[in-house]
């Protein structure tokens, strides 16, 4: 049998043992991290990491005079231009003319059946006739007194009112031959002989050769920047890429209850091509003060915080600062700076979205924005 006290001390010495070998270890492993930790410090200290510099485009603050637009809708008018009407009814039996034609003052365009005012006409002009003689007779009686004032005075009555009724038949004869009022240009036919037209009927329209109106309207606010002899720049959607002129002629003292005041300007020699009631866009140029900055638009980030861009820093290398800004009028890819900028500051045109404050930068040498004295090209 095996001795319980024997088992006992084995059992203390064997753990005593197992203690003993486990603070050798740990005193090994910490001398061992001791001398790791000496060596380590002796070690030179890794290159921190650097960022390559962003690759963006710059451009030049521009202090080249900005020029700002009011802008306005307008439309075209001619100068001459009428929807020829029928005076009175008729039936047409004339019609000398054709879509297109080109007519002089006066010349005629269309006549009316007068057949029954010509016959009656030949009637008063028998009256007439009749009065005429009965009054020179009474005349050389009334030298003898073989009659009394009173019968030459109703002579006389009865000659006037003969010659009236002839004149007034000649006139409403004469509203049956339909003239044109002006030299131009006729549209195209509405009528066709033998056709029964009503009074106030439209039976053509003609467009006279001295040149177009342009017409159009702005805000109340707007108008004291306009002035008789304003020159305005004229587009029209139909004729792109002719850019045309026009000088306000006419300036309605009447405001609209829109609040809106009409405005007519004259184009200065305008196209064969250009026809009334084409759309216009009109453009007032106003100058403003040559010491404008204005940047390319692409440079403005805006947010709900503001507006900002990002100006070059002049370091080596370059880097970039934030700065908060105000901003003005807009234009053919530019924006007036009123606030924030200095003249001869380079802004970030592109790339920004890779930049923060303080970050490098390489500056590209092209860009899909070039700057040419203020002008985006």
């Amino acid at each position: 049998m095996l001795d319980p006290k024997r088992l006992t001390d084995s059992a203390r010495n064997s753990g005593k043992l197992t203690s003993r070998r486990t603070k050798y270890a740990l005193l090994a492993l910490l001398l061992a991290l001791i001398a790791w930790g000496l060596w380590h410090r002796q070690q030179p200290a890794p290159a921190p990491l650097v960022a390559a510099p962003v690759k963006v485009a710059v451009a030049s603050v521009s202090n080249q005079p900005f020029v700002r637009f009011l802008d306005a809708i307008g439309e075209l008018e001619a100068v001459e231009e009428v929807g020829v009407p029928a005076e009175i009814g008729g039936r047409i039996v004339e019609l000398p003319i054709e879509s297109g034609q080109r007519v002089e003052r006066g010349q005629v365009l269309l006549r009316l059946n007068d057949a029954p005012e010509r016959g009656q006409l030949v009637r008063l002009q028998g009256q007439l006739d009749n009065t005429r003689v009965r009054l020179d007779r009474m005349k050389k009686l009334i030298g003898s007194n073989a009659i009394s004032r009173e019968a030459l005075d109703n002579a006389q009555a009865e000659f006037t009112t003969a010659r009236g009724a002839v004149q007034g038949l000649i006139a409403q004869i004469e509203q049956r031959t339909i003239r044109a009022p002006f030299a131009g240009t006729l549209g195209i036919r509405k009528v066709h002989l033998g056709q029964y037209v009503n009074p106030g009927d439209t039976l053509i329209n003609l467009i006279g050769t001295k040149g177009l109106y342009v017409n159009f309207s702005v805000p109340e606010q707007s108008l004291s920047h306009f002035a008789i002899g304003n020159t305005l720049q004229i587009e029209l959607d139909a004729l792109p890429h002719q850019p045309l002129t026009a000088v306000v002629s006419s300036i309605d003292p009447f405001i609209e209850r829109t609040r809106t005041v009409n405005i007519q300007a004259r184009l200065q020699n305008p196209p064969i091509a250009a026809l009334p009631r084409m759309f216009a866009r009109v453009r007032l140029p106003q100058p403003l003060p040559e010491n404008t900055l204005s940047v390319p638009e692409t440079a403005v980030t805006y947010s709900a915080y503001g507006e900002d861009l990002y100006v070059v820093q002049p370091t080596e290398p370059p880097t970039v600062r934030r700065i908060s800004v105000k901003t003005g009028e807009r234009r053919d890819g530019w924006v007036v700076i009123t606030q924030g900028l200095a003249r001869e500051d380079n802004v970030v045109i592109s790339g920004q979205i890779k930049l923060s404050d303080g970050a490098r930068i390489e500056p590209m040498t092209h860009s899909v924005v070039t700057v040419d004295a203020g002008v985006l090209e």
